[in-house]
């Protein structure tokens, strides 16, 4: 097993615990309401957050794939049965949520990475989401490095 494989198993590894206790912390039900109603997320949830705007539904889109998809639960998959764009999202799904995860929250991201984050300061749902995106993006590169490897073997 090469290190770039290891880094995406264990990134992505992350990602799935840190998208479950999100999920837990958040509840099943505002995350349906994050996603399709924020108007309707309970209150300390959305402030704990920052506020859900359209990039924050995109990532937590991200995480409900994450935990559907062959990382976690293994209910969604990719299969001839499905369209071609969910597949593609299904497949792709760390490299798009890295980009999101880079383009929006990149200065959380590399304070995970750094180090320099100071987790006492913000809540679960908080700390679990700035989680599951850092593991993400981690992932993501490491698949991009995984299959630059492959395309010059």
């Amino acid at each position: 097993m090469t290190w770039q494989r290891t880094l995406r198993n264990v990134s992505t590894a992350v990602a799935v615990v840190a998208g479950i206790v999100m999920a837990l912390s958040v509840g099943l039900g505002d995350v349906v309401n994050i996603l399709f109603d924020p108007d309707s997320v309970d209150a300390s949830t959305a402030a704990e957050l920052g506020g859900i705007d359209f990039v924050d539904r995109l990532a937590v889109g991200g995480v409900v794939i994450t935990l559907l998809g062959t990382a976690g639960l293994g209910v969604l998959t990719t299969s001839k049965q499905n369209p071609p764009f969910l597949n593609e999202i299904v497949k792709n799904a760390p490299l798009i949520l890295g980009f999101i995860a880079l383009s929006a929250f990149s200065t959380e991201i590399f304070d995970v990475i750094q180090g320099n984050r100071t987790w006492s300061n913000f809540g679960d749902i908080a700390n679990s989401y700035i989680l599951f995106l850092s593991a993400t993006f981690v992932s993501g590169i490491a698949t991009v490095l995984l299959n630059r490897n492959r395309s010059m073997a």
